[in-house]
């Protein structure tokens, strides 16, 4: 008991939590695992699940899926991007949502916030199931800083590295 007492205390101070908190936005995925094993699940688990892949680079260590400003779907609407860093695999989502005409669009960082059915959770929990398909992987959750607003592009915001 007191070890995870310490423990939680300890990720918290570091930035990261094994439990997502209410403004996580990035997913951080330790493993032992082969990073073409690791590339090979989340391909395989994300266009199941209807996502469309945009980039899938092993000697760079990335994932990324394709949005379409016209999707219908949240795969269609959200971008998932999984980069292999020092400290295991970042796993971050943008979701797209439309303007009161449908035309004009804004991307938003998927996030653990708001209730079960915001648009915000909802895309924050497609990535932790993503998440969750790495092979022998321990999941930390943390909060990354944005670098877009609700008035920057959804074009430049998705090309945003976060």
């Amino acid at each position: 008991m007191r070890g995870s007492w310490i423990a939680i205390a300890l990720s918290t101070l570091w930035g990261q939590s094994a439990e997502p908190t209410s403004r996580a936005n990035l997913i951080l995925v330790k493993t032992p695992a082969d990073p073409a094993e690791v590339l090979a699940g989340l391909s395989t688990f994300l266009k199941s699940n209807g996502f469309v892949l945009d980039t899938v680079d092993a000697a760079r260590g990335l994932l990324t899926t394709r949005v379409l400003a016209e999707g219908g779907t949240l795969p269609e609407q959200m971008k998932i991007r999984a980069v292999r860093g020092a400290d295991g695999w970042r796993l971050t989502g943008r979701y797209l949502m439309g303007g009161p005409m449908k035309n004009s669009f804004t991307a938003f960082p998927a996030t653990f916030a708001g209730l079960t059915d915001a648009p915000a959770k909802v895309a924050f929990r497609q990535l932790d199931a993503a998440a969750r398909v790495i092979p022998a992987g321990t999941l930390s959750y943390g909060r990354a800083k944005v670098p877009f607003g609700a008035f920057t592009k959804w074009e430049d915001a998705l090309k945003m590295p976060w």
